[in-house]
């Protein structure tokens, strides 16, 4: 494997690829045919379509890129839409060539099994590959110029892992050396070319300040005369404190402040699909039978209706009715005081349904309505979006996305009573993360981490 890229890596990628394709494609033929395929020369013809195609679509999702930032949450997100897509094509191609003897159940088999095993396998790769960069593999040698950007954080947390495939080799600049950087540090900006003259070096990281603009545009030539790359910190510390992405308005670079995944259209329909087919479930395979036995325990309970609806703040700030099922007894504060521990209001079967999170199962109508994910923000009542929107920084900016059933912030144990405001701060803050962080993959581990808490985790502020 060379040093910088892995360039040979797309060929037994490929390969490994169509084995596991071709291994769905047998194992379906097994379980559905008796190994005996009703039309060879239809199957076959139709698989090594199937795997042009395969090609193709890796190929624009870049599926074989290795990124030197590894996350796996990311990859496998990236590999789920490239597999939604193969399976829509390949599903069209048989509508096309009327196909009438391939069997869908055949068709939903092999693709189900193909599916399992690429992802398996491409999580297991990229596992191995960073063990393969920790031993000192796969590497890029990198050089820095300036300490003007706060480059701690990007030094700890990025460069000096090696698992990413970098390793630096020299520091330049003047005043204060960051910690991370003195055992590399070889002088100041004027000492930079004649290093770079007589060692080698793949990438140049420069941070220096706007003031020293002539120097930076002097070092990227040099870069370019060199075979050097270059990236340029941006120092924006003393006015920007978050995450932003980049965008060219005919040619002229802005700042947005924060990527928003569900900003694309694409994104959206995937993730309002998933929303419909799991709120639907959970509705006709739990709600069906659990819905009935809820609602004559709240009856026997106390008086009043088994739903309560309340008015919460939604996707950008619009009102909308969240249904519950009734853990109070009917009051006249429901839309002005928040419950509390011990709280008098609470029913018998009210607690049961609080501290399982039961009564919020009728949520996943509010859902299929359109007003709610199964996953995002949680919705707050108009008063509370009135009193922390003043209070607490940023918090509006949640009202950005569809609430949600479940969110990164409660599986991250803030939920319940918000006693202080450092507690919505927090709220507020992972809330923010989500949105700025979304990802198919993000919402199926939400999910998943929801039901372990609702099962196996004591939560002290679920009352």
């Amino acid at each position: 494997m060379p040093k910088g890229r892995a360039k040979y890596l797309p060929i037994p990628t490929l390969f490994i690829d169509g084995i596991l394709l071709l291994n769905a494609f047998l194992t379906a033929t097994y379980v559905q045919f008796g190994g005996q395929l009703p039309d060879p020369v239809l199957f076959y013809g139709v698989f090594g379509l199937w795997y042009v195609l395969w090609i193709i679509i890796s190929i624009n999702y870049k599926l074989f890129d290795v990124p030197r930032f590894l996350y796996i949450d990311q990859i496998v997100s990236k590999n789920v839409k490239a597999l939604g897509l193969f399976i829509l094509v390949c599903a069209a191609v048989l509508y096309v060539i009327k196909a009438a003897h391939f069997s869908r159940v055949f068709f939903a088999m092999t693709m189900v099994l193909f599916s399992i095993m690429f992802v398996a396998w491409h999580v297991m790769f990229m596992i191995l590959f960073k063990a393969y960069r920790r031993a000192g593999n796969n590497f890029k040698t990198i050089a820095i110029v300036g300490f003007k950007a706060p480059l701690e954080h990007l030094i700890t947390h990025a460069f000096s892992k090696t698992e990413n495939g970098y390793k630096i080799v020299a520091a330049f600049g003047s005043g204060p050396v960051p910690a991370g950087l003195q055992a590399f540090y070889k002088g100041t900006e004027d000492a930079l070319t004649h290093y770079l003259d007589m060692h080698h070096v793949d990438e140049l990281l420069i941070s220096l300040p706007g003031s020293q603009s002539k120097l930076t545009n002097n070092f990227l030539k040099y870069c370019d005369n060199h075979l050097i790359r270059a990236h340029i910190v941006p120092n924006f510390s003393g006015y920007l404190f978050q995450k932003f992405s980049m965008k060219y308005i005919e040619n002229i670079p802005t700042l947005q402040l924060r990527a928003e995944p569900l900003e694309s259209l694409s994104n959206r329909m995937l993730k309002r699909f998933f929303d419909v087919v799991f709120a639907t479930a959970v509705l006709v395979l739990i709600g069906s039978w659990l819905f009935p036995i809820i609602a004559v325990l709240i009856k026997i309970s106390s008086k009043g209706p088994v739903f309560f609806k309340q008015q919460r703040s939604g996707k950008n700030g619009a009102v909308f009715h969240c249904l519950k099922f009734r853990s109070m007894t009917v009051n006249g504060n429901s839309d002005q005081l928040q419950a509390t521990k011990n709280d008098a209001r609470i029913t018998k079967i009210g607690s049961f349904l609080r501290k399982t999170s039961l009564d919020e199962f009728p949520q996943f109508m509010n859902v299929l309505m359109g007003g709610m994910s199964v996953v995002g923000p949680r919705p707050h009542m108009l008063k509370h979006t009135d009193e922390y929107g003043a209070l607490v920084d940023k918090f509006m900016v949640r009202h950005f996305a569809k609430p949600g059933i479940t969110g990164w912030a409660q599986v991250l144990g803030f939920r319940g009573e918000t006693k202080h405001v450092s507690a919505m701060e927090n709220r507020a803050t992972a809330d923010i993360w989500y949105i700025e962080n979304w990802n198919v993959f993000l919402d199926l581990k939400i999910i998943v981490l929801t039901v372990w808490q609702v099962f196996f985790k004591k939560e002290e502020n679920a009352f």
